[in-house]
């Protein structure tokens, strides 16, 4: 009698697992789809139905790759579907709706190495983008407005658009050949930038340099 009650507990457990993993998964704030090994969806919660626009019914069984209506993500969950590799990718959803997404996708294996299943698992970070940006707008404007005194203390001298970008490169702690990658030029040009802020500005050095982006930035 007493193996007939634990087998009977153990047949109980696994749809109460089942349940409260669904639940704790549904209740995630990032969104989430599981498919077969062939891609095709077997479950999603709330977050991913909300932000790409599926019904968790009408989805269950269907390819994803069909049912992803932003091309961007369709494009990057095909490419993740032709490789067994965890990939990511920063995503600027358009359809359904306007998102910046944080996207991961990764298979699961057997424990002989077989791929049994697949998952999209993505963040929204909108509103986190939209700060990041408002905050990289403010330290640009205040480095497009840059003024300073010349050498001799004459007149304020304004910085051109690309000696400001490079100021603000040297600010972020870039060497001169990572600025001249980021601005595709070549490092000289980079070098003759320097030198005509560093006279504008009455800079001696890439310290000097340093400390008046970040303070023309708002930074300590």
């Amino acid at each position: 009698m007493g193996r007939t009650a634990v087998s009977k507990i153990n047949v109980e457990l696994e749809p109460i697992e089942k349940s409260l993993v669904g639940r704790a998964l549904d209740g995630l704030c990032v969104g989430l789809v599981t498919t077969n090994a062939q891609g095709r969806v077997t479950w999603l919660n709330r977050v991913a139905q909300r932000v790409l626009g599926l019904d968790s019914e009408t989805s269950q069984g269907r390819s994803l790759a069909s049912l992803l209506q932003d091309p961007k993500l369709a494009e990057f969950w095909r490419e993740a579907l032709a490789g067994e590799e965890t990939v990511t990718c920063d995503v600027a959803l358009t359809v359904p709706t306007s998102a910046h997404l944080k996207a991961n996708a990764t298979t699961s294996l057997d424990a002989e190495g077989r791929l049994i299943g697949r998952a999209l698992m993505f963040c929204d970070v909108t509103a986190e983008r939209t700060v990041q940006l408002e905050l990289s707008a403010a330290a640009t404007e205040r480095l497009l407005n840059i003024t300073g005194a010349g050498p001799e203390g004459g007149a304020p001298a304004k910085l051109t658009p690309q000696e400001n970008r490079v100021l603000r490169l040297v600010g972020e702690g870039l060497s001169n050949r990572q600025i001249a990658e980021r601005m595709n030029v070549a490092p000289s040009t980079v070098r003759s930038h320097l030198k005509h802020l560093y006279a504008k500005l009455g800079i001696r050095s890439r310290s000097e340099a340093i400390s008046y982006a970040l303070r023309s930035a708002g930074l300590p």
